[in-house]
């Protein structure tokens, strides 16, 4: 029976302790919110360099000489267009997992603090038996002999298979080729070769990670149910607290986009949104008298898609979500707006011959620098004049 190279590596251990037709605009967040909406009239016109048409005449699509301002061009896109919110949050390891023993005796060694430890690392050691972590949501809750067959079973020979033991089928039944397999795994880990698991030999963890805070020490007698040590995940998430009128953003899965330091973006989705009161929930007075803030706070949890580099952990980040989004529409770069003397705002369309005219449009949804127009005088292609004039 032979062990595949790429083994998991036990973790080390020590004898120490170690504008119009937009949609309603909210009011914005006392908690850091920024919003991406772009639709704002006349101030987001004079932001962005769009050119406004003072004592225009009229405004037909009557073709007029080329203006010798307009310096570019560009086409009418057809696609699909988002507006977001975004909020400041904080990038941060998974939520500790804390690890208790089944176990009954003296802890005789214990993997360090800050050791990353995953599928077969050995935790720690009591009364000298090795204590293993293996990967799985089915608690070590019974002895798993011969004979034994249940979810907990294919749960233990999954692990020795990705450990790279062989000779037995992963399945729900503890057979002897299964037991044959368990000797060798607890002759790797230099534990007595039994061919059974007992209960206090192995933890089941959804995930490994680096080992967070020690809660005994070597030398210390535990009793099964003892906290021995934590694991931080290795999944890492963002935590961000929004208002609670912000709860709608945030359901449970909803996709967003975490913008890190330096500008690189990681996806992720909603894990947990739970509305906390907290102190400044609590229900007290100020000294002039009057009520404390009891507003309550909705504390978000981000899981990312991919991890960002360890060194930013604890670096602020910005959540983006999208909030409204139209498909199959016709777009244009915010800077190709001209507000019209008479309200509204139109385009400078450009003829094939490089005459000009000015086209009405009615305006949509703004977002990313880019504006949904609609117009019969305007289609897919068109070319028109944005700022620069």
């Amino acid at each position: 029976m032979t062990r595949a190279d790429d083994a998991d590596t036990a973790a080390p251990l020590t004898d120490t302790v170690a504008e119009p037709d937009e949609p309603e605009l909210r009011e914005p967040s006392r908690r850091h919110r920024r919003l991406a909406w772009l639709g704002l009239g006349g101030a987001i016109l004079a932001a962005t360099g769009v050119g406004v048409w003072l004592g225009l005449a009229n405004t037909s699509s009557e073709a007029v000489p080329a203006t010798a301002g307009l310096e570019a061009t560009a086409t009418v896109e057809r696609g699909t267009i988002s507006a977001t919110e975004s909020w400041e949050g904080a990038l941060q390891r998974g939520t500790p997992f804390t690890v208790k023993t089944s176990a009954q005796g003296t802890v005789t060694r214990l993997a360090a603090q800050g050791a990353t430890v995953g599928r077969g690392a050995v935790l720690f050691r009591v009364d000298e038996r090795p204590v293993v972590l293996l990967s799985g949501v089915v608690p070590m809750y019974r002895d798993l002999v011969p004979g034994a067959a249940g979810a907990d079973v294919e749960q233990l020979e999954s692990n020795l298979a990705r450990l790279g033991y062989r000779g037995f089928t992963v399945d729900d039944e503890y057979t002897q080729s299964t037991a044959r397999a368990v000797g060798a795994w607890q002759e790797g880990i230099g534990a007595t070769a039994t061919g059974m698991v007992a209960r206090g030999d192995v933890v089941i963890a959804p995930a490994g990670g680096q080992v967070d805070t020690l809660r005994t020490q070597v030398g210390a007698v535990v009793a099964p149910g003892t906290a021995v040590l934590d694991i931080a995940g290795g999944g890492q998430v963002v935590n961000l607290d929004v208002d609670v009128d912000d709860l709608d953003r945030f359901g449970v899965d909803t996709a967003v986009t975490v913008r890190l330091p330096g500008g690189d973006e990681v996806s992720g989705s909603v894990s947990a949104a739970t509305v906390e009161t907290g102190p400044e929930g609590q229900d007290a007075m100020a000294g002039d008298g009057d009520a404390a803030d009891t507003e309550p706070i909705v504390q978000v949890e981000i899981a990312l898609d991919d991890n960002a580099p360890d060194q930013l952990i604890g670096a602020p980040v910005e959540v983006v979500v999208a909030v409204d989004e139209r498909t199959d529409v016709l777009l244009v770069p915010v800077n190709a707006l001209l507000g019209l003397a008479d309200g509204g705002y139109g385009l400078e369309v450009v003829a094939d011959d490089g005459t000009t005219s000015i086209v009405p449009v009615e305006t949509g949804l703004f977002g990313e620098g880019k504006v949904e127009v609609t117009s019969a005088d305007i289609a897919e292609g068109t070319v028109v004049g944005v700022s620069g004039r």
